[in-house]
């Protein structure tokens, strides 16, 4: 049975080396309907299969006709990796190695659940299969779903919402062409394949995280009024994330019913910020003469590519400064490789040669069969008593994170760099996120973790294994998006402009611009304190730590602070997630951005 799935690993392998050649073509995957057991189970794969590194999305529709129970969905699959040379060339970077993702539902009977299953996805190539199952037992297997993960933001798919309406019948023809060519039958070239794909209103995620490895996303107000407010939902988080939405032939307020704040009194522009991403208003018949490429392609220079998703737009994406280390460590300079050398010679010195030497000097060779597992005993000791001296058990961590709130909104972003070092053992639990945070794992080099990875979504996000191991830098990308009643509260009075600290740390430095005029604080303010503003601008260099590997983004948001906006600096941020809990963290640095008033 083993030789048989190896030669199916091996066939698959080839396979996805042979699409790597050639571009793969629109929405492919599975869609199927499942009657076994009691249970109507439909699953939905279908999505681009030329995405960036982020999550892939499976749909789940299950219906329970029988008694209460407990099912599983679970995906098996594998994912392969290129090494890029700088002349742009690439080669095999090893065997592919394999993802795991497990989903435990609890159903009453008559029950009918939907949800989302996001499949992290950052290799060149990957592949998944999932399975349903029930107290160990499969009930069924559904088909692979195969696609590229790995693409450049530009040549990333987009999806085209459209139903049965006048948009959705104009819409369907805008799909962009993909570069390159595709092999038909008999190994002749054929027409370049489409790059974005079509998909109807009800089909669309549940969860935001689907999104967060495609281009763009494309609809129009009566796809819009079909989607239900679990789908909505998804799509706006995508947007404030830093995601690009296109609104066609919409206006704003019917993505913010009842929302003055986000309508306005005035003319609803073509471009609106949200957060991180941008909403954009063309019109059917604009993007219809200018072709969708085109659109997009305009879309890029009003959006930041340092906050856009996906995420591998960003300019230092994969920037890895020192030792394997995104942002290095003070104190940690990962494994001491010579104090560990150093220790296994004498322990192969003295366990082989001397401990012969000694026993034969004696003549009692026959000890020798004693004292052997008794001196790997003792340095087993020696070294393990050396590992918690040196480093200890602790995770050591280091974070930069960029929050924006909106305190009318009550509703704050946050996307966050992070490395963390497991000193004396990996963690238990492995790393353990909300279900709704997106997580990157950039490996050591910059291409993405290659470990086996096994992924729980049953409760959590709960990477078991693939994301941390001892002694082993870890490097992680965040974004995330949620409620915020965290704020700051500013107050002009006789004495002058003070400021209420609500943001739940410690504010080190704040700048604060109203109109023509900059407030600065003028003393570290503690959770819940009060601090006195004085008028004055600060010199970025001296706010922003020189040595940061991402300060050039922060030196030029301090120099263009936007008007009627805050700039903080605190000591840590409520806003991360660790992923696992007593990180000593060191050298972070958290910034927020807030709006008093709402974002413009």
């Amino acid at each position: 049975m083993s030789v048989k799935k190896g030669v199916m690993r091996l066939l698959i392998v080839l396979l996805l080396v042979q699409c790597g050649a050639a571009v793969p073509c629109t929405a492919a995957g599975v869609y199927r309907t499942v009657e076994v057991a009691s249970l109507k189970i439909i699953v939905d794969s279908e999505w681009g299969m030329k995405t960036s590194p982020g999550y892939f999305p499976v749909r789940v529709d299950i219906t329970n006709l029988g008694d209460a129970r407990v099912i599983e969905i679970i995906g098996e699959g594998m994912r392969f990796f290129r090494t890029y040379a700088l002349a742009g060339t690439y080669s095999p970077a090893g065997p592919p190695e394999g993802i795991h993702v497990r989903q435990a539902v609890r159903l009453s009977r008559g029950d009918r659940v939907r949800f989302t299953i996001p499949v992290p996805v950052s290799a060149d190539n990957e592949n998944i299969r999932f399975a349903i199952q029930e107290n160990g037992e499969t009930l069924e297997q559904l088909g692979y779903t195969g696609f590229q993960s790995r693409s450049p933001a530009a040549e990333a798919s987009a999806l085209i919402v459209a139903g049965r309406s006048a948009f959705g019948k104009v819409a369907s023809s805008w799909p962009r062409s993909a570069s390159g060519t595709m092999l038909i039958a008999g190994g002749r070239p054929g027409p370049a394949p489409l790059l974005d794909f079509v998909l109807e209103p009800e089909r669309l995620p549940t969860n935001w995280l689907g999104y967060t490895s495609l281009r763009a996303v494309i609809l129009g107000p009566t796809e819009w009024r079909l989607l239900d407010e679990a789908q909505k939902s998804a799509i706006l988080t995508w947007t404030a994330c830093g995601g690009d939405l296109f609104f066609v032939d919409g206006e704003m307020r019917a993505l913010f019913p009842g929302r003055q704040d986000a309508t306005g009194s005035t003319p609803d522009p073509e471009v609106r910020a949200y957060f991180f991403g941008r909403i954009h208003r063309p019109t059917s018949a604009s993007v219809q003469a200018s072709g969708l490429a085109a659109v997009l392609s305009a879309a890029e220079k009003v959006q930041d590519d340092n906050w856009a998703l996906p995420a591998i737009r960003a300019r230092d994406w994969g920037l890895i400064a020192a030792r394997g280390f995104r942002l290095p460590i003070p104190g940690v300079n990962g494994v001491p490789a010579r104090a560990y050398l150093s220790i296994l010679i004498v322990f192969s010195v003295l366990i082989g040669p001397v401990n012969y030497w000694l026993l034969w000097r004696r003549r009692r060779q026959v000890l020798f069969v004693l004292t052997t597992p008794l001196v790997s005993a003792v340095f087993i000791v020696l070294l393990a008593g050396y590992v918690l001296a040196a480093e200890g058990l602790a995770v050591h961590g280091r974070a930069t994170t960029f929050t924006m709130i909106d305190q009318v909104r009550k509703q704050a972003v946050t996307r966050a760099s992070m490395s963390l070092y497991a000193a004396g053992m990996t963690p238990g639990n492995g790393l353990q996120f909300p279900r709704d945070v997106a997580v990157y794992a950039i490996g050591t080099d910059g291409y993405g973790s290659r470990d086996a990875q096994a992924l729980d979504l049953t409760e959590t996000q709960r990477f078991t294994s693939g994301l941390i191991r001892a002694r082993t830098p870890a490097n992680l990308e965040q974004i995330a998006f949620r409620p915020a009643r965290e704020r700051l509260t500013f107050e002009t009075g006789a004495s002058g402009m003070t400021v209420v600290n609500g943001l739940g740390a410690t504010v080190t430095t704040l700048v604060y611009r109203v109109g023509a005029q900059v407030y600065t604080l003028t003393d570290p303010m503690p959770p819940g304190g009060r601090g006195a503003l004085r008028a004055g601008a600060l010199p970025p260099l001296t706010v922003v730590p020189s040595g940061l590997p991402l300060s050039s983004r922060f030196q030029q948001l301090l120099l263009n602070q936007p008007d009627g906006s805050y700039l903080a600096i605190l000591d840590r941020s409520p806003f991360l997630e660790p992923g696992v809990s007593g990180v000593i963290e060191q050298a972070s640095f958290h910034v927020v951005l807030g709006w008093p008033e709402g974002q413009p």
